[in-house]
């Protein structure tokens, strides 16, 4: 289910470059020093390309984004925002956890070289924000962003105390179990108790729950739901591969190796889905069904270089037409209201008054997870 991790623990940069008129047609390496066309027209609420921020923006030349390296987010977004403001976004995509090492590496050294952090959950609660790392995202936007007629929910989620550092652009419920459609057929498996059925023993695959992903969430719901027991029968009892890499885990699933495999991220899935292969999602019942943000969360550095750049790409983020091109991107539901979610979503957004496990409340992330990695590694030995 999660927003996860598609490379295995290396750090991908990607450094979008060039020029580009603008066309359609244009590839994203042409399109990230773009010049936006002339009276280049952007939804209410979002950064006027002729106004004050975006010409100091222009006059930095650059921003540097990090975050998730799933989907088309690292291609989409550089070239959207350089079309419409003609400013370059460096987009370094990775796991949370490396970014976070380099990053905190160059901060010793004195070195700051980031603007805009995008990514998930436990990273951003436990590094970027334990370290105070991160700026007043609260005041850098336009407070007629944050009035409650933009949002789904009536008002904009913030995940951190102070409702003002880390905000939450998507949430949603994704399914995390996806089946080889000639090993599992219909009704095998409708609970996630029917995943402790024996003739599953050894053909299941799971992202691993000890490293740095949305694995745990799923860890803190089946917990909640059956208990300390449960855990030790499915990941320990059913011998399933513990991986880090999705898309090896997709493929694997796809080849046979294994049946079904759980706490995939949805943004590869779709991916995987969408080349034909023979996989499905399905929808399990016993345990409250995990919502996430996935890697929908929103931060500025408190050291950022290009502090015009960080403001307009965070606006644009936030905005109708940045949103969008984000949440496509990360194939999830936008909170906002104007920012309709695809029809062929795995991810589906929470029925009001319905029971979650919310893996972005505070206490779960700050808390709970630590508790819950520290119980795994017990049933499973370290990483």
């Amino acid at each position: 289910m999660k927003v996860r991790i598609t490379l295995p623990a290396a750090m991908v940069l990607l450094a979008v470059s060039a020029c580009s008129s603008g066309s359609d047609s244009d590839s994203a390496d042409g399109a990230a020093g773009a010049v936006p066309a002339a009276g280049k027209s952007v939804a209410p609420g979002c950064p006027d390309p002729a106004g004050t921020l975006a010409k100091a923006a222009k006059k930095e030349g650059q921003v540097v984004m990090t975050g998730t390296p799933d989907g088309s987010v690292r291609t989409d977004v550089p070239k959207a925002f350089a079309q419409t403001y003609g400013v370059k976004v460096n987009y370094i995509g990775g796991r949370n956890s490396d970014i976070a090492a380099k990053l905190q590496a160059e901060r010793k050294a004195g070195i700051y070289s980031h603007d805009v952090f995008g990514g998930g959950g436990n990273t951003m609660s436990t590094t970027y924000y334990a370290q105070d790392w991160l700026g007043d995202l609260k005041t850098a936007l336009d407070p007629g962003l944050l009035t409650a007629a933009n949002w789904r929910d009536g008002k904009p989620k913030w995940v951190d105390p102070e409702q003002s550092k880390i905000l939450q652009l998507s949430n949603y419920v994704d399914s995390g179990v996806v089946v080889n459609t000639s090993l599992v057929k219909d009704g095998d498996l409708t609970t996630y108790q029917d995943m402790l059925d024996p003739k599953w023993k050894g053909k299941i695959v799971v992202d691993d729950p000890r490293s740095n992903g949305g694995a745990i969430y799923d860890v803190g719901a089946f917990k909640q739901a059956y208990g300390d027991s449960f855990l030790k029968s499915l990941y320990v009892d059913q011998k399933p591969t513990l991986l880090t890499d999705q898309r090896q885990e997709l493929d694997d699933i796809a080849r046979g190796k294994y049946a079904f495999g759980m706490s995939l991220q949805n943004a590869e899935t779709e991916s995987a889905l969408a080349e034909g292969l023979p996989l499905k999602q399905i929808k399990l019942t016993g345990a409250p069904p995990v919502t996430t943000g996935g890697s929908s969360l929103l931060a500025l550095d408190n050291k950022a270089p290009h502090p015009n750049a960080a403001k307009l790409l965070v606006n644009w983020l936030v905005c109708k037409d940045g949103n969008k091109v984000w949440t496509d991107a990360l194939q999830v539901p936008s909170m906002r209201a104007d920012v309709p979610a695809a029809g062929d979503l795995g991810a589906s957004i929470p029925d009001k008054g319905g029971e979650y496990y919310d893996s972005y409340g505070w206490n779960v992330l700050t808390k709970d997870v630590k508790q819950l990695q520290k119980t795994m590694v017990g049933l499973l030995g370290p990483q």
